[in-house]
């Protein structure tokens, strides 16, 4: 059992928590349902891939399903398939349906990540050292690491809070193999992830090359970093999260000796984020949900598996994933559509509406103002976001993000500002 913590190693806890549960959506590892194929894919001696795939079924409330791991020791076989079966039969329950014909693929220790590969192509794209029709692929292969790196974005606006950038924790981190991605890692794997002969190939890709798949076969296709990447990941953030501290010296060197409370927490929301990449990834693959339900089912999977979040590995999770179902079906009643703004509205008419707001209900938190024809919403001492009249009491951001209406009680008086963006309300009361 681990010692009770003294107060300001709660409060350092408390940080850790709040920065990794901030993961949005979304993030996540893979499922998959039982195939005869992928048995006789797995003695296919003719690659020096496919031969180290094997299928492990389990059971999932009485249905069988499988997934495809490919391991070259039994220790990374054994926790990619404790992994898997334990994320693919929540993506199982949340979809109730199959979980499709996937493969996870561990890591080896001393191998680049995935996104090093990636950026070794997008570098080379860049310095116009591919064959153009090759070169063209860049930009969708900078999106799907852009939309990655999105989802592990652990930056904190506070000032006490960690701020834990994605290459400190890249080697970390899982993702989906898709696309020409996955063709780009195959080709790496090929020269036995030798980079510079890599390069080498890349500059004499041509698309043609890119035809061969041999992973084509799988619904999903998923990357695992080794299980010792969360310990080279910890060299990185731990020393950042206590340099940004507040703490004085003889506190800092007790947070030091209290890593042994602090590592189990981090270890604990690193493995949830990679568990809810997983999950987020299968949903994607496998199920019909849009994606903005996808993203708020993955939310409060990662957030159940958070320190602090839940006692145990499944039935919290199920819990909160069949809680968040319920909410996808009332937001899908009246979901986010941003209104379009006038073409010639009345300022004047405004007036009423500037003032304070309080999202506290004690002091000011939020303040509208109506100047020369501009109309700002104010938070704190953030800068103020310009709004376009679009009705007799509402707003929108130029973007069309998010909207803010101004609520009236029984006497026509004033009473609260209604913020909305996709997936989120607040109502901030006028202070009187």
């Amino acid at each position: 059992m681990l010692p009770t913590p003294r107060p300001d190693i709660t409060c350092k806890k408390l940080q850790v928590e709040r920065a990794f549960a901030r993961l949005g959506i979304g993030i996540l590892l893979s499922v998959l349902a039982s195939s005869a194929g992928a048995a006789e894919t797995a003695r296919d001696k003719t690659s020096r891939f496919l031969p180290y795939v094997e299928l492990a079924p389990f059971e999932v409330n009485g249905e069988q399903l499988a997934v495809s791991i490919h391991a070259r020791t039994k220790s990374d076989r054994k926790y990619a398939r404790k992994f898997a079966e334990e994320v693919i039969g929540i993506a199982y329950e949340t979809m109730e349906t199959t979980t499709g014909h996937g493969l996870l693929i561990i890591g080896r220790k001393g191998e680049p990540h995935p996104v090093f590969i990636y950026r070794k192509f997008l570098a080379l794209s860049e310095a116009s050292q591919l064959n153009p029709e090759v070169a063209a692929l860049a930009p969708a292969l900078t999106h799907m690491l852009e939309d990655w790196e999105n989802k592990f974005d652990f930056k904190d606006d506070s000032t006490d809070g960690p701020d834990i950038d994605f290459d400190m924790i890249v080697n970390a981190v899982p993702l989906p193999l898709e696309g020409v991605g996955s063709k780009l890692y195959q080709m790496a794997w090929a020269d036995d992830f030798d980079m510079e002969r890599f390069g080498l190939r890349l500059t004499s890709l041509t698309t043609n090359d890119l035809q061969t798949d041999e992973l084509a076969r799988f619904e999903w296709v998923f990357y695992l970093p080794p299980k010792s990447a969360f310990s080279d990941a910890m060299k990185e953030v731990v020393p950042k999260m206590i340099a940004k501290s507040d703490l004085g010296f003889f506190q800092r060197m007790a947070v030091r000796s209290a890593l042994t409370i602090f590592k189990p927490l981090l270890k604990k929301a690193i493995e949830g984020a990679r568990k809810g990449m997983l999950y987020l990834s299968v949903l994607r693959a496998m199920s019909d949900y849009s994606e903005g339900d996808i993203e708020a089912l993955t939310g409060s999977y990662v957030q159940a598996m958070m320190p602090f979040g839940g006692n145990d590995k499944y039935d919290t999770p199920l819990a909160a994933i069949e809680a968040q179902k319920i909410k996808n079906e009332e937001y899908a009643k009246n979901p986010f559509v941003p209104p379009d703004p006038l073409e010639t509205p009345d300022y004047g008419r405004f007036a009423s509406f500037e003032g304070g707001y309080s999202g506290n209900g004690k002091d000011v938190t939020h303040r509208f103002e109506v100047d020369d024809e501009v109309c700002t919403w104010k938070y704190l001492d953030r800068e103020a976001t310009v709004f376009l009249p679009a009705g007799d009491s509402l707003f929108v951001t130029e973007d069309g993000q998010m909207t803010i209406e101004f609520l009236m009680d029984d006497s026509g008086e004033i009473s609260a500002v209604e913020e909305r963006r996709v997936r989120r309300n607040k109502t901030v009361p006028r202070m009187r």
